[in-house]
């Protein structure tokens, strides 16, 4: 609710300082492509982590939040000691305790990637490129116009 209120607030404030709306919305559509942009480099940053993590065989613990997160993320044991999942934990999913899952353990982040987060990784790349290429196509053809 914050977000809309600031939102109305800066634009009314450049409506009155003058600006067109042409310059508002291409603005707009800069910091949208700004955030598609950023995703893809958090995608990427994670997938090159993964690339230099090592197999390992992992108990799965439990479902928590450490400290500072907002969602819960998968605890794993690794040669007893616990490691929390890069990405949240998906609530779908069972997990099952005292079973033995592969891993892939991240010494730079001290964390694990389970499945999901491997695929969390791939797909979420593959969706961003894809998203910064054709916004950048629609940008062009609209620059066209």
């Amino acid at each position: 609710m914050e977000f809309l209120v600031a939102l109305i607030v800066i634009i009314v404030f450049c409506k009155i300082l003058g600006i067109s709306n042409e310059m508002l919305i291409t603005g707009g559509l800069a910091l949208i492509e700004l955030a598609i942009i950023a995703m893809l480099l958090l995608f990427l940053y994670f997938c090159l982590n993964l690339l230099f993590t090592k197999s390992k065989k992992a108990e799965f613990i439990c479902k928590g939040k450490p400290e500072g997160y907002k969602f819960n993320v998968a605890y794993y044991r690794i040669d007893g000691e616990e490691y929390p999942c890069v990405f949240p934990c998906e609530s779908g999913i069972a997990y099952r305790t005292n079973h033995t899952y592969k891993v892939r353990y991240s010494k730079k982040l001290n964390k694990v990637f389970d499945i999901w987060s491997i695929l969390t990784c791939v797909i979420g790349l593959i969706f961003s490129i894809a998203a910064v290429y054709f916004s950048l196509q629609i940008i062009s053809f609209a620059a066209i116009l």
